[in-house]
C-alpha cells in the first residue's frame, strides 16, 4: 500500500457525517485543508480517510457516488455500515482498522483499534475533558461514553493529539505521559469570504436591522447561554441603542436557554459559510463564555474579521499564549453574569479598548493557521513509523 520511504495514515473523520458536526468537525475540516495547502504527498505521507458508508449510498466503496468527503481528494475507504453502528463497533471491538496503514488516526475518541495484523501506531484527538470539568453540562450516557472512550485510548498505548496546554493538562492528570502528547492547536483560514448580500438578507429575515451583539455556538448547556442571556438583559437599557444578540448555531442537547420577556435575543439557527463570516465582519461586537472549551475556534474567528471579542476565561484559542502577549480579548468569568455583562458594556462602547482589541485580535488571529495545525501532523505521524 506504500512504498518503504512513505508513511500510510488512516484518518477516521467519522465527525464529518454527523448531523450536527461542531467544534470537532469544523477541526477536522480544518485540518483537512492545512494538509491540502501542505501538500499532498508531503514528506512521503499517503493519507487515507476513512469513515461510515455516506448516507443513501450502497454499495459503500462507490468512488462515483457523491459523497461529501470526496472534496478532500484523498482516497475513501468506507464502512459497508451506517455511522452508528460502526462506531459502536468500534467501542465493543467488534471491528477494527483495515490493515495495511502503519498510523490509524482519529479525528475523536470514537475511534477503532488497529487491525491484529501488522504495526500499525495509534493516534487519538481528544478535544476536552469537559464531562469532567462540569458532569452536569452533559448527559450521564454522555459522561459514561466519553470516559470509556477516554480509558481505551490510554489503555491502549496511543499517542494522543490536544489543542492546548489545558487540555494536555487535564489528560496527563489521568496518568498519561507528557511524551506521549502533541499539541496542535486550530487554525482561522478557513474562514469563507463574507457575503454581505445573504448577510443582510438574513439579518432582515430575523428582524435585525443595524448594529448587534453576536455569539456563535452549538445551543446545548455547556456553552452557558443562559448566562450570556441573562448578562445581555442586565446592559441591554444602558447601551447607546438596544442593539440586539444574535444567536447563531444549531440547536444540540438541552434546547434553546430561557429567555427574559423582551430580551432583543434573535436565534438564526445555522447559517451558510459565507453568511457566518459576514455576520462576524458586521457585528458590533462577540461574546463567547462557555463554562470550559478545549479550544475554542468560534473567538478566533471574530477576531480575524476585525471583531472586538468578550470571552470566557479558560478559553485556551485565547488565553494560552506562547510569549509575553496580552490577551487580545476582554476576559469574563462565565460563572459571574455580572462580570459578563460588565464585559459586554466595555466591548461595544468602550471605544479605545475596542480599538484596540480589533487590531490585536485581528493580527493574533491571522497567526493561527491550518498549515501549521497539519504540519504538527505531518510530524507526529512521521515519528511513529
Amino acid at each position: 500500500m506504500h512504498d518503504s520511504d512513505g508513511t500510510s495514515v488512516l484518518l477516521a473523520v467519522e465527525q464529518l457525517r454527523r448531523t450536527v458536526p461542531g467544534g470537532i468537525g469544523a477541526y477536522a475540516r480544518g485540518l483537512l485543508t492545512g494538509l491540502t495547502k501542505v501538500g499532498r504527498d508531503v514528506d512521503g505521507i499517503e493519507l487515507t480517510l476513512l469513515a461510515s458508508r455516506a448516507p443513501g449510498v450502497v454499495p459503500a466503496n462507490r468512488r462515483d457516488a457523491v459523497d461529501p468527503l470526496v472534496q478532500w481528494d484523498r482516497p475513501l475507504r468506507l464502512s459497508s455500515l451506517p455511522g452508528p453502528l460502526m462506531t459502536r463497533a468500534w467501542d465493543l471491538g467488534l471491528l477494527r482498522a483495515p490493515e495495511g496503514f502503519d498510523v490509524v488516526h482519529s479525528v475523536t475518541t470514537a475511534a477503532p483499534m488497529a487491525a491484529r495484523s501488522g504495526h500499525a501506531r495509534r493516534v487519538v484527538t481528544v478535544h476536552d475533558l469537559a464531562w469532567r470539568r462540569y458532569p452536569d453540562a452533559t448527559t450521564r450516557r454522555g459522561r459514561r461514553w466519553h470516559e470509556q472512550s477516554l480509558r481505551r485510548a490510554i489503555r491502549s498505548g496511543a499517542s494522543i493529539v490536544v489543542p492546548s496546554r489545558l487540555v494536555a493538562a487535564d489528560v496527563m492528570e489521568s496518568g498519561v505521559a507528557a511524551e506521549r502528547l502533541t499539541v496542535a492547536g486550530g487554525g482561522t483560514d478557513h474562514l469563507a469570504e463574507p457575503d454581505h448580500e445573504a448577510t443582510q438578507v438574513l439579518l432582515r429575515h430575523v428582524g435585525v436591522r443595524g448594529e448587534y451583539l453576536l455569539t456563535v455556538s452549538t445551543l446545548e448547556p455547556r456553552k452557558n447561554l443562559d448566562r450570556l442571556v441573562q448578562a445581555y438583559a442586565v446592559v441591554r437599557s444602558a447601551l447607546p441603542s438596544p442593539w440586539p444578540l444574535v444567536v447563531v448555531g444549531p440547536e444540540g442537547w438541552g434546547g434553546k436557554p430561557s429567555q427574559p420577556s423582551g430580551a432583543g435575543v434573535v436565534f438564526t439557527g445555522r447559517v451558510s459559510d459565507a453568511a457566518l463570516a459576514g455576520l462576524y465582519a458586521s457585528a458590533r461586537a462577540f461574546a463567547y463564555v462557555p463554562l470550559t472549551e478545549g479550544y475554542g475556534l468560534p473567538p478566533l474567528e471574530a477576531m480575524r474579521m476585525g471583531t472586538p471579542t468578550a470571552v470566557a476565561r479558560e478559553v485556551p484559542s485565547v488565553h494560552d499564549l506562547d510569549g509575553p502577549q496580552r490577551v487580545p480579548a476582554r476576559l469574563v468569568d462565565p460563572l459571574d453574569v455580572d462580570d459578563i455583562a460588565a464585559g459586554l458594556l466595555e466591548v461595544l462602547t468602550d471605544d479605545e479598548l475596542r480599538s484596540d482589541l480589533t487590531g490585536r485580535g485581528g493580527t493574533y488571529a491571522r497567526e493561527r493557521t491550518w498549515r501549521a495545525t497539519a504540519e504538527a501532523h505531518v510530524q507526529l505521524w512521521r515519528s511513529l513509523q
